[in-house]
């Protein structure tokens, strides 16, 4: 739990609103490390946006934006992002585990190896709609939840609640950590977090979500 504090400190010092998911947003869940993990991701805002790549950049952290068909573009300013995707990935120069190849001019490809992440040299931003009541799930802004119920605290962290962070993970439910997540936080939500989930994934997943079959 010491890299996500670090992370916390480091996210301080941009002064915007966040909130740790992903993995590491189920450990402040469930109060210890539950599994090894690969990446840091913080959801933020897209007003917020420009703000963070100013900082990133000026902290000389390399940046790229996803931009579909495992093509990765780098973002040298404000003015040249492409804004496609809701994510980017800001790493270090020191960070031994990505390996990026251009192919084209600013378009890059990239090579992870896969290791657990034990430094603050990888921090993947997630960007979300909210507005004065409710935290808005990217994929489908018709799925919110109320602010005070999405952004959960843990000490002084703040991180997004259990039922979120699996909704975004229920798109890829063949990824066996996901499945670990699943199988461990369910069982610590309240009735209110589950029946939430539940209704969501009916609402994303009109064809049935295997997920369901828990409930």
């Amino acid at each position: 739990m010491d890299l996500i504090h670090l992370l916390n400190d480091y996210l301080r010092e941009i002064e915007i609103d966040y909130a740790i998911c992903g993995g590491c947003a189920i450990d402040l869940f469930i109060g210890k490390k539950t599994r090894p993990h690969k990446d840091l991701d913080v959801a933020v805002y897209w007003e917020d946006r420009d703000k963070i790549v100013h900082y990133m950049i000026e902290d000389r952290w390399i940046l790229f934006e996803p931009c579909g068909n495992d093509y990765l573009h780098k973002i040298n300013s404000i003015s040249e992002q492409k804004s496609v995707k809701t994510n980017i990935w800001c790493v270090r120069y020191n960070n031994p585990h990505y390996k990026f190849f251009e192919y084209d001019k600013e378009k890059f490809k990239v090579n992870f190896d896969g290791s657990e992440q034990i430094k603050l040299n990888f921090i993947e931003y997630l960007f979300n709609y909210h507005d004065n009541e409710y935290f808005i799930y990217a994929s489908n802004y018709s799925i919110k939840r109320e602010y005070h119920k999405a952004i959960l605290k843990n000490d002084d962290i703040f991180y997004l609640a259990p039922e979120l962070v699996l909704l975004y993970k229920s798109t890829a439910i063949n990824n066996p950590d996901y499945q670990h997540d699943f199988q461990n936080t369910l069982p610590k939500m309240n009735e209110d977090q589950i029946s939430w989930l539940k209704n969501a994934l009916l609402l994303m997943f009109p064809g049935g979500h295997e997920w369901l079959q828990n409930f």
